[in-house]
């Protein structure tokens, strides 16, 4: 069984998902980036993953929970995670 993620926001049902996409604990996410995951992550579960997902995966990275994101981060991530 392989070890826990534990990274903050993300849940045992994410987990599995970032996995898959090559994200298997912090150093993966930082290196591939929240907006990366994120677009990787809706491209495989497209009625599953929404902007949510795109701000617990940023507040992972700065370890805190995604509603302390502050709101021009949180305009900043959606404007670069439809961008093509």
């Amino acid at each position: 069984m392989k070890k826990t993620m534990k990274l903050k926001n993300i849940g045992a049902k994410t987990e599995p998902w970032l996995r898959q996409i090559g994200v298997n604990g912090y150093e993966d996410l930082h290196r591939i980036g929240s907006v990366e995951a994120y677009r990787r992550l809706k491209s495989m579960y497209p009625n599953k993953i929404n902007l949510l997902a795109l701000y617990a995966l940023e507040a992972a990275l700065w370890n805190i929970h995604w509603l302390e994101l502050a709101p021009e981060i949180k305009d900043e991530l959606k404007r670069k995670a439809h961008r093509k």
